[in-house]
């Protein structure tokens, strides 16, 4: 029985527009589920103690980045119990990373998957999964700018550009209480998950002589402290902001992910004999 808590909120109320072909596809797939409304991400702890049962065989999370991470903080009290996703944003950051793309494929996922654990951070006293971004929000926005959309159509050419080298912050940087950064931010990326080894993966671009710089560092922690706030964003979700304190810890969360599709072999050709 999978357990669905679902944000009706998330992605401009998405949720409300796909119910009628949601419900009817995990029909169709005989899922057996139980759907539970969230009417604030503070009561998902609650929610959990109340519809988590022995027969529980996941919680699914469906919705957005926030109700992705606000479910990710609260699992870590239930051992073992994974996780799944059904985005019904667009910018669902964790979904994309373990193969869903879409709603619709969260809900297949749900019929045949693998289990995957994600080694989880702590950003204060909360977990997190996947990865964190860090940049001033000037540049966040000059990022969204930047793009070609409606609103840049709309508000026409008196948009004035800002050179990215302008989006930097004065910041300080800590590993592991020993190694200690000094530099000019421009973004800071945060994987929790490295495929070298347990730390995690650090990825600095920096303004140095006016261009860019990019680093990569391994700790298992890292303190931040910054001339200006700037937002940390799981996803599209802030989470936190400097100064701020993030590890890597030995905690991993089990979630559903795509199959690894197999690969075919290639028939073995035996010599022949002369």
């Amino acid at each position: 029985m999978y357990l669905l808590l679902v944000n009706p909120k998330a992605g401009n109320q998405r949720y409300r527009r796909i119910e009628s072909a949601f419900t009817n596809l995990l029909h169709k797939l005989d899922i057996k589920h139980k759907i539970i409304l969230i009417d604030d991400l503070a009561n998902i702890p609650e929610l959990l103690k109340q519809h988590i049962k022995t027969d529980t065989t996941a919680v699914v999370a469906v919705g957005g980045n926030g109700t992705v991470n606000a479910l990710i903080d609260a699992l870590v009290d239930y051992a073992e119990m994974p996780l799944g996703i059904v985005p019904t944003s667009y910018t669902n950051h964790l979904a994309k990373t373990l193969g869903i793309t879409s709603w619709v494929a969260g809900v297949k996922l749900l019929a045949h998957h693998e289990i995957k654990h994600l080694r989880l951070g702590k950003i204060g006293e909360r977990y997190v999964a996947g990865s964190l971004m860090i940049s001033p929000k000037r540049h966040l926005l000059a990022s969204i700018m930047g793009k070609k959309s409606l609103l840049k159509n709309f508000m026409g050419v008196n948009i004035k550009q800002v050179f990215k080298e302008e989006h930097h912050v004065a910041c300080s940087l800590t590993l592991d209480n020993d190694v200690s950064v000094q530099c000019q931010l421009n973004s800071l990326t945060v994987y929790f998950q490295d495929e070298f080894n347990k730390k995690m993966k650090i990825h600095l671009t920096t303004l140095s002589q006016h261009k860019h710089q990019d680093s990569i560092f391994r700790a298992n922690q890292l303190n931040i402290s910054s001339s200006l706030n700037m937002p940390v964003l799981c996803g599209n979700d802030t989470v936190a902001s400097t100064p701020i304190k993030i590890q890597g810890i030995g905690k991993t969360l089990p979630v559903l992910a795509a199959p690894v599709p197999v690969k075919p072999t290639r028939p073995v050709r035996r010599k022949s004999k002369i």
